[in-house]
């Protein structure tokens, strides 16, 4: 119970927090709150995706590294509030890219072939080869939204910037998985039929997938 509330409070602050950022950048209110926050996200953020790296040492080196650099560019630099705020974009993203490129070398297994084992059994190979597609897919997902990021930082209004990352990040989260899911379902269906929700259960345990 106790467990659930923290994951469900973790999913909640998640949600509200990049929200929160862009409604400060917005409108220059609450500019203070803004920066714990992004602080804040971008150790979370962090803390998740070094727990693919062996030794706790290590992990908690790393966020207070990226505190620490986060800290100082939101304080001493120009606009440092937007710059500091892209840290937790760029490595959630660069983290996932990371993962799953990785898994697409040779003698590795594609994450995603790995999600469809856990659900399927042995796969037919149309659908192994479908997985790998997946996973190229989602390396591609992420490295457009670091390539859209840095191209509206350098280019655009800071709104405008605050507007992907801060807002639109999820729901092109959720589009990609649905879109994908839709697809699958569609073209592969006659196998076991996986929920929605497995997808996003699987996802949150990427870490334990084979040679990762």
């Amino acid at each position: 119970m106790a467990s659930g509330l923290r994951k469900g409070a973790a999913i909640l602050g998640f949600v509200l927090a990049p929200l929160g950022i862009h409604l400060a950048m917005a409108t220059h209110r609450g500019m203070v709150l803004a920066g714990v926050l992004v602080v804040a996200e971008a150790v979370a953020i962090a803390w998740i995706a070094l727990s693919f790296v062996s030794g706790t040492s290590v992990r908690w080196i790393g966020c207070v590294v990226v505190c620490l650099i986060t800290m100082a560019i939101w304080w001493f630099t120009k606009d440092g509030i937007i710059a500091s705020s892209a840290i937790p974009h760029a490595i959630a993203y660069l983290s996932v890219l990371a993962i799953f490129a990785t898994s697409l070398g040779p003698g590795r297994k594609p994450i995603v072939t790995g999600f469809a084992e856990k659900s399927r059994g042995e796969l037919p190979p149309a659908i192994v080869a479908y997985t790998r597609r997946v996973t190229v897919a989602w390396c591609l997902f992420c490295a457009a939204q670091l390539l859209t990021s840095l191209l509206l930082l350098l280019f655009a209004p800071a709104e405008w910037w605050s507007i992907f990352v801060n807002v639109l990040n999820l729901p092109l989260l959720v589009v990609m998985f649905c879109g994908e899911f839709a697809w699958r379902i569609w073209h592969y269906g006659s196998g076991p039929r996986e929920r929605l929700t497995d997808g996003f259960r699987m996802a949150g345990q990427i870490r334990t997938h084979d040679g990762v």
